[in-house]
């Protein structure tokens, strides 16, 4: 989509909202900024086109964001991210990944990573809307199944679940399992069986749960991988009762100490 036709959409979608130049570019930039993008004659920068897409919420801008921004790439970006999430420290990643200089580095290879980076991050803090709408945009334009769409579709889920959507969980489900063996492994991979796991618990389904979560206990076997196994060993605990409980919080403590795992108990 080039500039006149994106300039027109914004114009068209913000004049069936009723909204004014100057009320759509409260908070995110000039008027006379946003009059110049209108005419076409201005390609928002990210920052800005990511404002006017959250107030607007125009589905044609969603499924062509991929076509507008030739975005610069640093590869510090993507690490942090990624240790902050595996560290679990939501809020540390959210603020990080709204911030100017962030914004402003994301690649255009980089816009999935980062919608699902920023979407898992809203929704461990609660914020399940806004997590909904990044996490559709990591979707965005997928001819096929990536790991980072797989991990965007389960974190659909675990947000459907919580909403009681049980046919659209299933539906996640299914989609992100597909062909998963035909795929070359990763261990991003293994989270895919854990967020079922978590996704059966919040829908009161113990056993299948249960289940999940020793296939994929199997599954990272299977793969001489260690990630994520004091995550399950601490879940399936939660699941079970007594001994074997005790067995599984033992087993969960060991691969904490041993592989610096850290364990997300607030499930």
């Amino acid at each position: 989509m080039n500039k006149k036709a994106l300039g027109k959409g914004i114009k068209e979608e913000r004049k069936k909202l009723g909204l004014t130049q100057a009320e759509l570019a409260q908070g995110i930039c000039s008027q006379a900024l946003l009059s110049h993008i209108e005419a076409g004659d201005y390609m928002p920068a990210a920052d800005i086109f990511i404002g006017i897409y959250q107030k607007l919420g125009i589905s044609e801008l969603q499924a062509n964001l991929k076509n507008y921004f030739p975005m610069s790439q640093i590869e510090k970006l993507s690490q942090k991210s990624e240790e902050l999430c595996r560290q679990h420290q939501y809020a540390e990643l959210r603020d990080f990944l709204l911030i100017d200089s962030t914004i402003d580095a994301i690649s255009e290879d980089g816009l999935q990573a980062y919608y699902y980076y920023l979407g898992v991050s809203q929704a461990q803090l609660g914020q399940l809307n806004e997590a909904q709408e990044n996490l559709r945009l990591a979707l965005v334009d997928q001819k096929k199944l990536t790991i980072i769409s797989r991990l965007s579709w389960m974190s659909l889920g675990v947000i459907s679940a919580v909403n009681h959507q049980e046919k659209q969980v299933e539906e996640y489900i299914e989609a992100v399992f597909q062909d998963l063996e035909k795929t070359s492994y990763d261990e991003n991979l293994n989270v895919l069986y854990y967020l079922r796991a978590v996704i059966y618990k919040k829908l009161e389904k113990n056993k299948l749960a249960l289940m999940t979560l020793e296939k994929g206990i199997q599954f990272i076997s299977e793969h001489n991988s260690h990630y994520m196994l004091a995550n399950f060993y601490y879940l399936a605990a939660l699941l079970v009762e007594n001994d074997k409980s005790r067995a599984y919080f033992s087993k969960s403590q060991l691969f904490t100490e041993l592989y610096k795992e850290k364990v997300f108990d607030k499930i």
